[in-house]
């Protein structure tokens, strides 16, 4: 009897499961089995061509390939979050720019992103790092860093980490990434989940142009009055994204990135920071419940300070006189609130 049950129990699982994996490896919601995603978008923005109609993808290898692309550095980089990724070559003018920015940007990015243009020699005269709330969080649950991760261990000279491969296969079996990879396989059995070239720097679905900056999908970009407030709200009536458990400021980080600076110092590479504002009723969210995402900028701005470096912008959006107008949501800025971080130059030269 138990023989038979656990043959019928087989027969009727191995379909289930068959079409888990099916779904999540064609689906890829996040582009972890789609090894040559990044190279396609990579080599789209190399040709000189921008790039739309793509999904979810590893933004840390698509970084990696435009790193490796490049037969010339450009003279001023950006590292940091989604929160800086809309910054382009117009905000910087007289130099070449190019946005390395990533979702959800941690330390760790930070570093390695600095150390892939190191080892292939492509280190920029100017590097500007976005300081964000939780970039001293040991908690904040960002690691999606570790699909680069031998850059960051080879930055602090660790022994290469495996795990990130078993990570991945992982996802194979969660019933949580087959909903999401789900929605994926329309465009999947149409063909129709590759990057797309374009010319047009504004689009339906997202763009990102040959500097690397990003320009939001079509609805975004036009969301009215309300539907801003509205996510505002949402955003604020939950836990702040990944400063939630944000309570003590981590010592690890703040070696790092005394390390980063050092080296970048003592290589004569030009460096400022950028903080990017929030919506003042978030702001007066994190005033009350945590107060070390302002520490942090006290922190940040006295060490940038000491070092002589340029810090642009605050975390305060009062200090630049925006409200809810010069926001898309309760975390990313409009590109008139860029212009005012921008001018905010805080010389500690």
């Amino acid at each position: 009897m138990m023989k038979t049950f656990i043959l019928k129990t087989i027969f009727f699982v191995t379909p289930f499961l068959g079409i888990l994996v099916f779904v999540n490896y064609f689906g890829d919601a996040a582009r972890l089995f789609a090894n040559d995603y990044e190279q396609k978008m990579a080599k789209i923005i190399g040709s000189g061509k921008y790039v739309t109609n793509f999904g979810n993808y590893d933004e840390r290898l698509c970084q990696l390939e435009l790193i490796k692309l490049k037969s010339i550095s450009p003279k001023t980089i950006i590292i940091g979050s989604s929160r800086t990724m809309l910054f382009n070559s117009s905000h910087f003018p007289g130099t070449t720019f190019f946005n390395n920015s990533v979702s959800g940007a941690s330390m760790e990015d930070i570093v390695s992103i600095y150390q892939i243009y190191k080892e292939y020699k492509k280190v920029p005269k100017k590097i500007i790092i976005g300081i964000d709330p939780w970039t001293f969080n040991d908690l904040s649950d960002q690691n999606r860093w570790k699909s680069i991760a031998t850059y960051y261990n080879r930055f602090i000279q660790l022994e290469s980490q495996e795990g990130y491969e078993l990570m991945k296969y992982k996802e194979l079996f969660s019933f949580s990434y087959f909903q999401s990879s789900l929605k994926l396989m329309p465009k999947f059995l149409k063909g129709d989940l590759d990057p797309t070239p374009t010319s047009n720097s504004h689009n339906i679905s997202a763009t990102k142009l040959t500097d690397g900056a990003l320009v939001y999908d079509q609805l975004f970009r036009q969301s009215s009055v309300k539907e801003i407030d509205n996510r505002i709200h949402e955003y604020i009536s939950k836990d702040l994204y990944s400063i939630e458990n944000f309570k003590v400021f981590s010592k690890r980080s703040w070696i790092t990135f005394n390390k980063l600076i050092k080296e970048l110092e003592k290589n004569h590479v030009e460096i400022e920071f950028i903080f990017s504002p929030f919506p003042p009723l978030v702001y007066e969210v994190i005033e009350s419940k945590y107060p070390l995402v302002l520490s942090t900028e006290v922190k940040v701005n006295e060490f940038a300070k000491l070092h002589k470096i340029l810090v642009l912008g605050t975390f305060n959006p009062n200090k630049l006189g925006m409200d809810n107008s010069y926001f898309y949501d309760g975390m990313h800025c409009k590109e008139d609130a860029l212009k005012k971080i921008i001018e905010s130059k805080n010389k500690n030269k």
